[in-house]
């Protein structure tokens, strides 16, 4: 019999029963999604770089020797050491294609995972190709490739189309932010080949080591940096492609629980209202039962089956459609430009954990609510309950006796109904704040464009120089296109005992480069001390008139230079210094890149010329995910929002159904009787969205000053025209849903609503 009364309870309010369906499903279909691929993210690079062997150490070196190679592996917790030549190539027959070419020694650190074709052995001739790059450019198995390395041309067959571990995210150049796969990529070939085809020795210039736990890391490399004197030795978290996916993992890792939390929160908190108001509504049933003689416990049974089934199905759909569609859909786009050839989305014990206890939350309140009830006697629970008003404090008609009859009828049926108003202005404020967020997305990538290619970046071209240019050819340079110019060097610095790798910027800019300040001002650059980026100097606990002693990769002169200022860069963390202040050290300046405004052409002694516009192509991908993401918010903060407008509108419709009804008997219009029930709405609705705009803010500042890896550094920002649109969006999903609930009012029923209570 109470199985029967379930369904038909189930049907007879099936509008509330499916928004609280509605908020479950969306709560947990944003948390499953967003969980699913960045946990997949990270659990697919661990499997990776376990299984094929990521090196723990690079070092680099313009010899690494046959005794250097047997030295590193007779230290202490070293497991294996590969070494390797990389050097560029281009592809020949293509457009401006650059290949990073890695010569093998052998290949059991960083091993190739294999798309198509064979599998890596040294005594094979050809080359391995990176299969990002190959299905840009319509390679396969079995072609035959021209490359020109060092000016000689060598024809060789791909073998294979295959990723590797420490090639997960790169780029051309600093000019690039995001991978294209069009025309840069690697290839990978045996030493032998290299020796039969180029008729040379090979001479290496780097060696992985792997060592045999990841505590024994920093003391492996402690004693190489001691005992050798090799140009750099780098750890996975200075790598630039691992650091390059880890970082994307963690600002997932941080923005994912705020979206997701918020959204969990507002819809249990929606839902667990529901379900109290909807027991209370059950209260004359409730007494009617126990009059029959139904024991408590099989009440409590009846409706805890309520919340139960509706959030457990709601649940595990939301867990199941979110893994499958949102899940995926993400992973498919970071897939795009992170050669992780495995990666996918997962489920984590975290995610079912999660929705056990939205069920068992759901399933609690419904408990407490029935408890609540079932503690009175069957006579007492067969009365309607009456309203617990304080005299004294709650004597509206008294203290507002000069307002309206519809403004002191809201204030105290608010004052009366505080749950049922606190979870509606909380739904407001969690809409309000999804679309400032998703609104603010934009406005801080707008912002932090402008700023890099407006203020910082003033030039139309960059021309990156050969290493081996002549005096010649850059005064013919520099006379053709300025005298702008700037030197990437990479430097270690001693930091509270340790050495720290970093890259030094040598500017001599002429305002086509140039350095900002904190407040995005240009800054005039000196000559008697070096710069370094703010977010650089808070994670040393470095400030303006400190020393800093450094020195030059691969030079074992150090310097100990006076910090005399501090920069703001959005996009580049490093320490900067002129031109005449690096002279001044005893160095010869030698420019890497010119910057121009002019149309520049390929001429000797260049090596590349990037365009502004080229370069802000780079960032599209991250674009074109930031406008998904900004989508999803929107949907989801609407969709939210409505659901959870409606569910308690129709709540409190329901509840005031007997005072409408009397309402109208006294003579009161529909018109009149709209107006008071829109009008409640219509002020929760107004003090929601006051508290969610700034908190809107809050949380996108939140997100942007800790999702950001080291790389980046730039404030959130939310345009007056973005609290606009987050303005007319509340505000027309709450005048939609008013409007639709009010046409209930006409659909009163006297007679029977009044005679209910009897």
């Amino acid at each position: 019999m109470l199985r029967r009364k379930l369904y038909r309870d189930l049907w007879h309010y099936k509008g509330q029963f499916f928004t609280i369906f509605l908020m479950v499903f969306i709560g947990m279909l944003a948390f499953s999604g967003i969980h699913g691929y960045m946990d997949g993210m990270d659990e697919s690079a661990k499997e990776y770089y376990k299984e094929y062997n990521l090196q723990d150490l690079w070092i680099t070196n313009t010899n690494v020797s046959d005794s250097d190679l047997d030295d590193l592996k007779s230290l202490d917790h070293v497991h294996d050491v590969n070494r390797a030549l990389v050097l560029n190539s281009k592809l020949k027959g293509y457009k401006d294609v650059t290949l990073e070419t890695n010569v093998l020694e052998e290949n059991t650190i960083s091993k190739m995972y294999v798309i198509k074709g064979e599998k890596y052995a040294s005594n094979k001739k050809g080359v391995w190709f990176d299969s990002y790059l190959a299905e840009h450019l319509n390679i396969h198995v079995g072609d035959t490739l021209k490359l020109d390395v060092s000016g000689k041309i060598l024809k060789l067959k791909v073998n294979g189309l295959v990723n590797t571990p420490d090639h997960v995210y790169f780029v051309k150049d600093s000019t690039e932010i995001f991978p294209t796969h069009k025309n840069y990529g690697f290839i990978y070939m045996s030493a032998n080949t290299f020796s039969e085809a180029m008729h040379v020795d090979v001479t290496y210039n780097k060696a992985y080591v792997d060592v045999d736990t990841q505590s024994h890391v920093s003391s492996v490399k402690k004693e190489i940096q001691k005992d050798f004197d090799f140009i750099s030795v780098t750890d996975r978290d200075n790598s630039f492609s691992y650091a390059g996916y880890q970082a994307e993992v963690e600002e997932g890792q941080t923005y994912a629980p705020v979206f997701t939390g918020l959204f969990l929160m507002i819809a249990i908190l929606s839902v667990m209202s529901t379900m109290n108001r909807f027991v209370r509504q059950q209260r004359v049933q409730i007494g009617t039962l126990k009059a029959l003689g139904f024991k408590n416990r099989k009440i409590y049974i009846h409706y805890i089956g309520f919340g139960f089934m509706i959030s457990l199905v709601a649940a595990v759909l939301g867990v199941v459609v979110g893994y499958l569609t949102i899940g995926q859909f993400f992973i498919d786009m970071e897939a795009s430009y992170f050669e992780m050839p495995n990666i996918h989305t997962v489920l984590l014990p975290a995610v079912i954990q999660t929705a056990v206890l939205v069920v068992a939350l759901i399933s609690l309140v419904t408990y407490l609510s029935s408890r609540k009830i079932l503690k009175e006697t069957a006579s007492e629970a067969l009365r309607l309950e009456v309203p617990k008003v304080k005299k004294n404090s709650l004597d509206w008609s008294v203290k507002f006796n000069k307002c309206k009859l519809s403004t002191r009828w809201n204030i105290r049926d608010i004052a009366r109904n505080k749950g049922r108003s606190i979870a509606a202005c909380v739904g407001i404020i969690g809409c309000t704040m999804l679309l400032v967020c998703s609104f603010g997305l934009w406005d801080t990538i707008e912002s932090y464009m402008d700023w890099e290619y407006k203020i910082i970046n003033t030039y139309q071209y960059k021309i990156s120089l050969n290493s081996d240019y002549t005096k010649e050819q850059y005064d013919h340079l520099t006379h053709l296109y300025g005298d702008a110019t700037s030197k990437s060097v990479a430097i270690e610095f001693k930091n509270h005992g340790k050495t720290e790798t970093r890259s030094m910027l040598v500017l001599d800019g002429k305002d086509k480069l140039n350095i900002t300040d904190h407040d995005e001002k240009v800054m005039s650059i000196h000559s008697n001390g070096i710069y370094l980026t703010e977010k650089l100097a808070e994670k040393y606990g470095i400030q303006v008139g400190d020393k800093v002693t450094w020195h030059l990769a691969g030079d074992s002169s150090w310097h100990t230079s006076k910090v005399i200022g501090l920069n703001r860069d959005p996009q580049t963390q490093q320490f900067t210094m002129s031109e005449k202040y690096y002279e001044k050290l005893g160095y010869t300046y030698r420019a890497d890149s010119i910057y121009t405004n002019k149309k520049a052409k390929k001429l000797d002694g260049v090596s590349k010329i990037s365009s502004i516009e080229s370069i802000q192509e780079g960032v599209e991908s991250m674009l074109e995910a930031m406008k998904s993401m900004m989508v999803l918010l929107i949907v989801f903060a609407v969709l939210l929002g409505c659901v959870i407008l409606y569910n308690l509108g129709v709540l409190s419709f329901t509840e005031k159904q007997y005072q409408f009804a009397t309402l109208k008997v006294l003579g009161f219009k529909d018109k009149q009787i709209k107006e008071i029930f829109i009008k409640q709405n219509t002020w929760i609705m107004l003090v929601g969205m006051i508290i969610g705009l700034p908190l809107g803010y809050y949380m996108l500042s939140y997100i942007y000053t800790n999702a950001l890896n080291d790389t980046y550094d730039f404030p959130a920002v939310v345009e007056w025209i973005s609290y606009v649109y987050a303005i007319i969006g509340t505000v027309l999903v709450s005048y939609v849903m008013n409007k639709l609930l009010a046409r209930k009012i006409k659909t009163i029923d006297m007679v029977s609503s009044l005679k209910a209570n009897e």
